[in-house]
């Protein structure tokens, strides 16, 4: 819907401002005449470089890049300017033709001209529509702007000659700038609304963005292939975000459905938190990442059905009785079917002297990580002896697809049976139950957060 209303407004600003450029001047007759090819030609040119400068803005809103958006709009400026000519010329051909052919037609009269008249301007608005296409190099689009063009080329010219009928019968008396006014607004407003409706209405697949610049950006998929990467010259560049590779990913369209895979890139490409390992379909709702970087995949071929029942997933209930990992009820000492306990000591009698001493037996301790949200999310780090975390490959925990761990981020150490976390001097810092902390005894079901990643802490 933002598109639409984004095209209809460029194409109502693009022919107002066309509109006050020439209202002053003797392009625009107050008597119904033939004009000279030099007034054709020059009212093609200023109405469809308007039009098409404006309809480019509104593209480049949707461009992926700041150089694709330049590039865009400086390209349906000038392929504007070229339609409005031809398609001026044609349609006043057109409507001449069907002028003459009226005088002599009684009823018919004024429902051929006011054939003569949508049609001529239905083919200005089409060879506009179609030039917008054109800045983009699309098939696809070249012909949805065709179309779009012409049905709201068509309605606006049939909107002038009725005004002008209207007048003729007495039935209004607009001024002939009214008139014009009034019919410059709405072809322009629908020329950019059919546009962007046929462009709305023909889209098969899309991108969000979610994450970083240009967040919510919606990003068509009309090519066979899209690259996603840092290069500036990528189908779809991201900028800003260091993990991303030159050229990060692909996305292959295979009929009405898309696939994608990883480019070779260094930290990979994730397809709803799972690393990609070859080429995967894409389906309707997918999160895809790159980096830093996530997008929202949209399409149409694999949208749930509106009709289909839809039932929300189960959601673990919010209470401090109730434990967040596992749904269970906790009891009085707040355990729950996901705390480990120690087994309690088993004791035996050693004489000292001529005292008996209980004396605990030892028992094997060992402690995990499990990742429960953030890139290293459903995966487990074992701990048995004094561990090393940070983005180094040497690290006894190695976090190297997030940027925002430090090469020696923590250490966890192991005294008196007690697993105690330090925080090692890492910029972004430690965290455990949400709180930075340099030091910090864990306990079972702690939350521990490096980087960008969230650990569960489980102890035996």
């Amino acid at each position: 819907m933002g598109r639409i209303l984004r095209y209809m407004l460029a194409g109502v600003i693009g022919m107002l401002a066309a509109w006050i450029v020439m209202e002053p001047t003797p392009l625009m007759p107050d008597v119904e005449r033939d004009i000279a090819y030099s007034q054709t030609f020059l009212i093609g040119l200023i109405a469809g470089t308007f039009v098409g400068l404006m309809l480019g803005i509104a593209e480049s809103l949707s461009a992926a890049s700041s150089r694709h958006a330049i590039k865009g709009i400086a390209v349906s400026a000038a392929f504007g300017a070229a339609g409005g000519i031809i398609g001026l010329t044609m349609g006043s051909r057109v409507y001449s033709v069907l002028y003459t052919l009226a005088h002599s037609a009684g009823l018919f009269s004024f429902l051929l001209k006011l054939i003569g008249r949508g049609f001529g301007w239905a083919l200005i608005g089409a060879l506009i529509g179609i030039s917008h296409g054109v800045a983009t190099t699309n098939t696809k689009k070249i012909i949805n702007g065709g179309v779009g063009g012409f049905i709201g080329g068509g309605l606006g010219g049939s909107v002038f000659e009725i005004l002008v009928w209207m007048n003729k019968g007495g039935v209004a008396n607009f001024a002939p700038a009214m008139i014009r006014f009034i019919a410059f607004s709405v072809t322009g407003a629908a020329i950019g609304l059919f546009l962007g409706f046929v462009a709305e209405i023909t889209k098969q697949a899309w991108l969000i963005k979610l994450v970083g610049r240009n967040e919510g950006r919606e990003i068509l998929l009309n090519r066979p292939v899209t690259v996603l990467g840092r290069d500036e010259y990528a189908d779809i560049p991201v900028f800003g975000d260091p993990d991303v590779a030159e050229r990060h990913a692909v996305i292959t369209a295979l009929g009405n459905r898309h696939q994608i895979e990883d480019a070779g890139s260094f930290y990979g490409t994730r397809l709803n938190g799972n690393k990609l390992t070859g080429r995967e379909y894409l389906t309707d709702g997918d999160l895809l990442e790159i980096g830093k970087t996530k997008f929202k995949y949209g399409d149409k071929a694999t949208a749930r059905s509106a009709s289909a029942p839809y039932s929300a997933p189960a959601q673990i209930p919010a209470s401090t009785h109730i434990c967040r990992f596992c749904g269970a009820i906790k009891d009085a000492a707040g355990n729950c079917d996901c705390t480990v306990t120690a087994p309690a000591p088993t004791h035996a009698a050693t004489s000292i002297g001529d005292q008996t001493m209980p004396m605990q037996t030892a028992h094997k301790q060992g402690a995990r990580l499990i990742g429960f949200s953030g890139p290293y999310a459903n995966q487990t780090f074992l701990i048995d002896k004094e561990t090393h975390i940070g983005r180094e490959s040497a690290k006894d925990i190695a976090l190297p697809l997030d940027n925002s761990v430090s090469r020696n981020h923590a250490r966890i150490a192991i005294e008196g049976g007690s697993y105690i976390i330090y925080d090692d001097g890492s910029a972004n810092g430690t965290h455990v139950n949400n709180a930075r902390i340099t030091r910090h005894q864990l306990a079972p079901n702690d939350t521990v957060q490096i980087g960008s990643t969230k650990f569960r802490v489980e102890i035996d």
